[in-house]
């Protein structure tokens, strides 16, 4: 139930004559409750990156920043995007599983990697298995932070 519909159902609450004078007061404070709410949610700045597309270079900006062990709060601050959608990417990204501890525990990254543009670190390790994700892989995309076979394991169980 939405807001809207709860005030429509408090609205109708309060023009009953089964409910006491006090009773009828809550009812119409719970309205504007309500509506104050409604307002703010409204009024609530958007991240100034919210609904664009993210760019090869953003990706390679948010990889490096968790790897140097930012918070996702910070991260998101940093590319003026939400926290859902820094998370979101990193998921779509196999930077990040919601299945596995192992991606949650900096002992299995490589925190010495700093990619750029021109040149890209071909000795990764893979996040589950630590194993090398491969030169060939990388240099499909540079953001595989997944060996073949864990990424294919990865995409069955999140599906």
């Amino acid at each position: 139930m939405n807001n809207s519909e709860s005030k429509k159902r408090l609205l109708a609450l309060t023009k009953s004559n089964f409910f006491s004078p006090e009773t009828q007061d809550a009812l119409r404070f719970a309205i504007e409750k309500l509506s104050d709410v409604d307002y703010h949610d409204a009024h609530k700045p958007q991240p100034v990156m919210a609904n664009k597309r993210w760019s090869r270079s953003e990706e390679n900006q948010l990889v490096e920043s968790l790897l140097a062990g930012n918070s996702i709060e910070l991260i998101a601050t940093n590319l003026s995007r939400s926290t859902n959608s820094v998370f979101s990417r990193l998921l779509l990204l196999g930077v990040v599983s919601i299945n596995s501890s192992k991606a949650n525990n900096t002992k299995y990254r490589d925190l010495s990697i700093k990619e750029e543009s021109i040149k890209i670190n071909f000795n990764r390790k893979c996040i589950e298995c630590d194993e090398l994700v491969g030169p060939e892989r990388l240099k499909k995309n540079p953001n595989f932070y997944r060996s073949e076979s864990c990424q294919q394991i990865f995409e069955t169980t999140t599906k």
